[in-house]
């Protein structure tokens, strides 16, 4: 089973103020409406979501071009082979970065054939995240 993992940390603020400039327009550029309805479209939500996708981006290597926010997805029920790996690592991943108030999500890179699990939470004026993908075959 290949395993691919990023991490990333966001500091929300950037987000809001890209909310505060650019209205509904960035959140809908940055997040489908599924995952607005599951993370809420003020920007501590929008912020988690992009923080997740991040990840996404640095696990498959980079972004690809043509570049589609809406091609990563973050949310929705967790694979369980990944999500069993990330549960693994959330000790260490709490410990390095001192992140309270985890949550887990379901990822994908669905153009790629890869789905996943996401932890994320808050480490002092950031968010930081981490996920974890393996091929769709092995869900």
């Amino acid at each position: 089973m290949n395993v691919l993992m990023g991490v990333d940390a966001l500091q929300p603020e950037r987000v809001e103020r890209a909310m505060a400039r650019w209205g509904e327009a960035y959140s809908a550029k940055v997040c489908s409406e599924a995952e607005l309805s599951e993370w809420g479209s003020r920007p501590a939500g929008v912020a988690a979501c992009l923080a997740v996708k991040e990840c996404l981006i640095k696990a498959v290597g980079g972004r690809t071009y043509p570049f589609d926010w809406h091609g990563l997805n973050a949310g929705g029920p967790a694979c369980p082979a990944a999500r069993d790996l990330l549960e693994d690592a959330a000790g260490a991943f709490g410990a390095a970065t001192g992140a309270v108030s985890t949550r887990l999500t379901g990822c994908a890179v669905r153009a790629r054939g890869l789905r996943g699990a996401a932890l994320w939470g808050h480490s002092g004026d950031h968010i930081v995240a981490m996920a974890v993908l393996v091929e769709e075959g092995t869900c």
